[in-house]
């Protein structure tokens, strides 16, 4: 099913009026470098704001190029369930580490606290929607 762009959300983040399509956010902080460096990192903020815009609580996001996993680390602050696929092992194993330290109750609340968009909305996200596959060793059907 096809989800709306979320006006409602949109409007809250922007003091009740409608949102811009020129979005003003922060770089990429060191924080968000904790488990290493991706050549192409988005900010947090940024992948935040995308998939509060066009989702919903409990929703799917897909990510076939997850790189470092930043989409997957908005998506589940935000309360939505993340499939993302990897072909490189070094960014596998990063977005795996960085997805073990969000585990670190502490650490996710301040990730929660960096992002301006999360603090407005105070929404809780539903408990941990991520799902873990052991790496595939096996070819698959469709060509490199």
């Amino acid at each position: 099913m096809a989800h709306k762009f979320n006006y409602d959300v949109m409007k809250r983040l922007n003091g009740g009026k409608q949102m811009t399509d020129v979005w003003r956010l922060p770089a990429i902080g060191r924080w968000e470098k904790s488990c290493g460096k991706h050549p192409t990192q988005k900010p947090l903020a940024l992948l935040t704001r995308i998939v509060l815009s066009c989702t919903n609580e409990g929703d799917w996001v897909l990510d076939p190029f997850c790189g470092s996993g930043t989409t997957g680390i908005a998506a589940n602050l935000c309360g939505r369930r993340f499939c993302g696929i990897e072909r490189e092992e070094e960014f596998c194993q990063m977005a795996v580490a960085r997805r073990k330290e969000m585990e670190n109750l502490s650490v996710r609340s301040d990730w929660r606290n960096h992002i301006a968009d999360l603090r407005t909305l105070k929404e809780e996200p539903l408990p941990d929607l991520f799902a873990c596959e052991p790496i595939a060793t096996y070819n698959l059907p469709f060509g490199q």
